[in-house]
């Protein structure tokens, strides 16, 4: 320790670290003094702590390869709630310890207001336990942040008489430095009063009523007057699959002066949460999703004004990147004022999904299908059309959203919109530029991670290979649009019924892309999607009618044609002048390709598209450090492990990347970490809620949190009793909620046999007796 610093809280440091740091080093803030920064990137040893330096004391040690707690410090944060909500949720979990014969020893961390309780255990708490208490002790205070609970390797907290990067330091409230150190030491609780203690917490817990919606309710009373005022709500207001509020209106994409209100570029004098209603007011009157608009808002490129989501200003005017959970947490604020507001508005045409003045991107994007017709059937028939057709009406999508025909041809996101793996994708992209149907713009650069980006071609030099077909870039003015003839025979056949979606409408391409995306395709193969297809879009055609629109023959349309009819996805219609003619049915894709053991394809390259996107950045950041002078790499300090937990201001690419003991990057683990960091699971099950409802898999709109919970809480559910539960107070007759810890167990196991026998219940005091 440094001897120039004898202030109280300089030996309150020393003493704490000295007698109860389970390891020999602690985790350092980054930055200066008067301009620390909310990370810890640097670990020094306990002897070399500056006091002016605020420190993090880790909370574990490692024995015989498993990590268990000797210090539980729950940390209640004032960040997002009042500081006396603080204090309370303190106080209140303070008294819960101390029940259970844990003595807490409560501190106030800073001058924010905020709160800490640290608890001891010198024999070690394991961290199943411990991961229990923090998930329970959550539930019931909303100030509670348990990261570094649910983080045994490398989760650290500042110790009493540490500093804190706005001044001041954490000092003990109601203990002696003696008191705290024989407290969490000595003379600690067992490991046994923590899982009591978990127990206890979780009953709790179990005891709150039902948890509120993350968004507020439609009510007129939560409504801000400055919306409330513009009057009733004339839109319907639904919730999205996954249980996100938005408008009932025909999806869309944005218009120019929205998309010219993204890209606007703010500065200090603006204010930032003013300036991100209005784009997010035009989402949802465009039909948008919230997850939708929050890909928005994380593509800084695309939507400068939505900075403040993204980051927040520090005093000295620099910005420090925000986590994704607090992102997403205040993007949920923004967008359901906007749906609010929004519903409110006056009607427009465009809400029932009336004509409206097209822009100059839906313009290009409706030749471009027109052009695609006139290329005629046998171009998009041939064995790799339908993938070239599938890209293109990607590529067209995010045209639509992104407002612009100059667009990042990302060959991962292409494939999953279109339905194919990127490696057909980027064969697609290749012959498509090759023929002339695209032309790029701007060349990838794979250390930047930027794709290489193209825009729609006007003309092309058609180069010496056997599979060139050039592409179409004038409609012949002399061909009239088909029609079904002056036929007026009594038995003639009836002019088809006119398409809803117009191929080239946003809605015709977000259905063609859904139906690209079907997983029953990996079986039946893409040619067979155009036939049905083309069976959905005529009006009870027969074999011929299907061969001239597809461009197959007549084996390979009744072979696909077959195949429909066993999955039952067609069938046949009643017959026309002796032929036989075909109709589609109403049953989803998605229960065929269950049928055909197919289903989630597509959710899984969605999800690994994120995942290979977050682990090539985190490669291109290790080449960029490698390339480093090597005095430059010691000036910056030795980097965290790649298994570190990436805290709040903390870039994911500071880690070292992993290696295999011979220094070969291990990409492998690579993917692994950052699954794990970006939450796969959590959109592998939210690309399979949208596969299931039949809506448009885009990985840059997955979420971890996006998929739709149930409404009953995902617990164990046990066999039903005949008396009431003393844990979870459910009723006779109904199942108990709560499946946690070993006490809970015998309990639960108790109450099953006993309803079991039909026997007395047992008491609550013989219930203690036998745990």
């Amino acid at each position: 320790m440094h001897t120039l610093e004898t202030s109280p809280q300089a030996r309150t440091l020393a003493r704490f670290l000295a007698e109860l740091s389970p390891r020999t080093h602690v985790r350092a803030a980054a930055g200066t003094l008067g301009a620390w920064r909310n990370t810890y990137p640097d670990t020094m040893a306990l002897a070399e702590v500056n006091p002016l330096r605020p420190v993090a004391m880790y909370l574990t040690r490692r024995r015989r390869g498993a990590y268990r707690f000797t210090l539980l410090p729950l940390d209640c944060d004032a960040k997002r709630v009042p500081a006396a909500q603080a204090a309370a949720d303190a106080e209140l979990l303070a008294a819960a310890a101390r029940t259970e014969g844990i003595e807490p020893v409560p501190a106030q961390s800073g001058p924010d207001g905020g709160r800490h309780v640290w608890l001891g255990c010198a024999e070690g708490v394991p961290a199943a336990t411990v991961q229990r208490i923090a998930q329970a002790a959550r539930a019931l205070c909303p100030s509670v942040d348990v990261a570094p609970l649910l983080n045994p390797r490398t989760g650290a907290v500042r110790p009493p008489g540490a500093a804190h990067r706005h001044g001041g330091h954490s000092r003990l409230t109601a203990h002696t430095v003696d008191q705290a150190v024989k407290a969490l030491g000595p003379a600690s609780a067992r490991a046994e009063a923590f899982e009591r203690l978990a127990v206890r917490l979780e009953s709790m817990a179990a005891d709150l009523p039902a948890q509120q919606p993350a968004t507020p309710t439609d009510d007129d009373t939560a409504v801000p007057p400055s919306i409330r005022h513009r009057g009733p709500v004339v839109r319907p207001v639904v919730t999205d699959a996954a249980g996100c509020p938005k408008l009932a209106v025909p999806w869309r994409p944005l218009g120019e002066r929205a998309i010219r209100g993204l890209r606007r570029k703010l500065t200090a004098r603006h204010d930032h949460s003013a300036q991100a209603h209005a784009p997010a007011r035009s989402m949802a009157l465009a039909g948008w999703t919230q997850a939708e608009g929050l890909a928005v808002v994380r593509d800084a490129e695309s939507s400068p004004a939505l900075e403040w989501l993204r980051s927040q200003r520090q005093p000295d005017g620099t910005r420090t990147p925000r986590t994704d959970e607090e992102t997403a947490r205040l993007w949920a604020r923004v967008w359901w004022l906007a749906v609010q507001d929004a519903a409110r508005m006056p009607r427009r045409p465009e809400d029932d999904g009336g004509r409206h003045e097209r822009t100059d991107v839906e313009r290009a994007v409706v030749d471009l299908f027109a052009r695609m017709r006139a290329a005629g059937p046998a171009r998009w028939g041939r064995e790799s059309g339908p993938a070239d057709a599938a890209v293109l009406a990607a590529l067209a999508w995010l045209m639509l959203t992104a407002g612009t025909t100059d667009v990042s041809a990302n060959v991962r996101r292409l494939g999953v919109l279109a339905g194919y793996s990127h490696q057909t994708a980027a064969l697609a992209l290749w012959r498509l530029i090759r023929d002339g149907w695209l032309t790029v713009t701007a060349e990838a650069d794979r250390k930047a991670g930027k794709a290489r980006r193209v825009t729609l071609a006007t003309a092309h030099e058609c180069p010496e290979h056997d599979g060139h077909r050039c592409a179409v870039y004038h409609l012949p003015d002399d061909v009239s649009p088909s029609h079904p003839g002056s036929d007026r025979r009594r038995n003639a056949a009836a002019p088809p019924a006119p398409s809803v979606l117009s191929p080239g409408t946003p809605a015709h391409v977000r259905t063609l892309l859904i139906h690209h995306q079907a997983d029953v395709w990996h079986s039946l193969g893409h040619h067979a999607a155009r036939t049905l297809q083309a069976v959905r879009e005529l009006h009870r055609p027969t074999l011929a009618d299907l061969m001239a629109a597809t461009g197959y023959g007549r084996r390979a349309t009744l072979r696909h044609l077959q195949q429909l009819q066993a999955l039952q996805l067609a069938t046949t219609s009643r017959p026309r002048r002796g032929r036989n003619t075909y109709a589609p049915t109403g049953r989803p894709l998605y229960e065929a390709a269950q049928e055909t053991r197919t289903a989630g394809r597509i959710a899984r390259l969605a999800v690994e598209a994120r995942v290979d996107q977050a682990a090539h950045e985190w490669w291109a950041a290790e080449e960029e450090w490698s390339a480093l002078p090597r005095a430059e790499k010691r000036g910056r300090g030795r980097r965290p492990g790649p298994d570190q937990q990436v805290i709040p201001g903390m870039a994911p690419g500071v880690r070292a990347y992993p290696r295999h003991p011979n220094g070969r990057p291990d990409h492998r683990r690579a993917r692994r970490i950052e699954a794990e960091r970006i939450g796969a699971a959590g959109m592998l099950a939210h690309a399979q809620q949208l596969a299931e409802t039949g809506e448009l898999i885009d990985p840059a709109h997955l979420s971890a949190t996006g998929a739709q919970q149930p409404e009953k809480h995902g617990r164990r559910q046990v066999f039903p009793a005949r008396y009431p539960c003393p844990l979870c107070q459910a009723a006779p007759g109904d199942p108990c909620v709560t499946w946690r810890g070993e006490a809970a167990a015998r309990w639960h196991a108790a109450r099953r046999a006993a309803a079991e026998k039909g026997t007395e219940a047992p008491t609550r005091g013989e219930g203690r007796a036998s745990a």
